[in-house]
């Protein structure tokens, strides 16, 4: 079958090297911290980026991206990087704009899939309160079916889905219909979880219960909780394991001394995972999703993962080319490949 991009459809021969989840435009003010840290006064360049490292969700402008030039010129250097595809994540609530990465695509020359649903119950939209397991379903079918916002763009899976930790009721009931309309449908679901906990495990369970194969469920931000024994008892339910925040090093709040792991951290997770034999159970990504993030503002930016990160599978972590080819093309071929 073609995988949908917000261009249309492509065969998938045409996929190339892929980051599994970014974010072209959000906003995710949602996460703004009013204590325990300082905000960053004045417009946000290089000068900005070792304070947001350390004061990056007290900046309520770090946490949105909006500029379609910008996007076009930072997705630019995917290409250059020797990037193909991006797969978009923002879903309902976190500030999507469908029509205006279809410009971004064309004027990039970089393939965006998106994918669609709900994340964290802070950003569900009201009358989602209202609906059960069947309903919410039947809006991410409609979604997979029609495409998004008006536009016709199909989406090429679902998710992220949103939770937090742990997973609130209204959380697990998206969590369900995800996986319900993934069962039905053949779309791959992706989850995104919280840092705060190992809820890897449980989501696995909601969703195969639902129908969900568990080789069709990706669990987003697996680097943002290193730990060997969590990791694998989650790749030995068959899942996907996604480490997806690569280039991304700050604090969450000093208060709480919480903070992303470095990319060397990153890589030795990676390392393990490979050498347990998961090549085909791992995707990667940037996540970028803040002003920070952007090579313009001194942060990794997309480009990340397939300049740096993807050379590093080999000399770092100790892939063999039929492994790294796995990892950034067959396995996001696979998942983005529904009906």
């Amino acid at each position: 079958m073609p995988i949908h991009t917000v261009l249309g459809p492509i065969d998938p021969e045409d996929l190339g090297p892929t980051s599994m989840h970014e974010h072209v435009f959000s906003d995710l003010r949602v996460w703004v911290k009013e204590t325990g840290g300082e905000p960053w006064e004045g417009p946000i360049g290089p000068e900005a980026q070792v304070h947001l490292r350390w004061n990056g969700l007290h900046t309520p402008d770090n946490l949105v991206l909006h500029d379609p030039d910008v996007a076009v010129a930072e997705l630019q250097r995917v290409k250059a990087a020797g990037g193909r595809t991006i797969v978009d994540l923002t879903v309902t609530g976190m500030g999507r704009r469908t029509a205006d990465l279809v410009e971004v695509s064309r004027r990039s020359g970089v393939n965006v899939c998106v994918g669609c649903g709900f994340y964290v119950e802070e950003l569900h939209p009201p009358e989602l309160a209202a609906m059960d397991v069947d309903q919410i379903a039947q809006t991410i079918l409609d979604d997979l079916r029609d495409g998004l916002d008006g536009t016709g763009v199909k989406p090429a899976l679902i998710g992220e889905i949103g939770t937090n930790h742990p997973p609130s009721v209204d959380e697990w009931r998206v969590v369900r219909a995800a996986g319900r309309a993934g069962a039905e449908s053949g779309a791959a679901v992706n989850v995104h979880l919280s840092w705060r906990g190992a809820d890897g495990l449980q989501v696995v369970e909601a969703l195969t219960e639902e129908g969900m194969p568990a080789d069709r469920i990706v669990l987003s931000h697996m680097d943002e909780r290193i730990d060997r024994g969590y990791h694998d008892a989650v790749a030995q339910t068959g899942a996907i394991l996604e480490l997806d925040t690569f280039g991304s090093e700050f604090f969450y709040s000093t208060e709480s001394r919480a903070r992303n792991p470095t990319d060397v951290e990153r890589l030795d997770a990676l390392e393990y995972l490979v050498s347990q034999g998961y090549g085909d159970q791992i995707v990667l990504g940037c996540d970028v999703w803040a002003q920070s993030n952007l090579v313009r503002n001194g942060g990794a930016g997309y480009e990340h993962l397939f300049k740096r990160v993807q050379p590093a599978l080999g000399w770092r972590c100790g892939a063999d080319e039929a492994t790294i080819r796995q990892i950034m093309v067959e396995t996001p071929r696979r998942l983005l490949d529904r009906p």
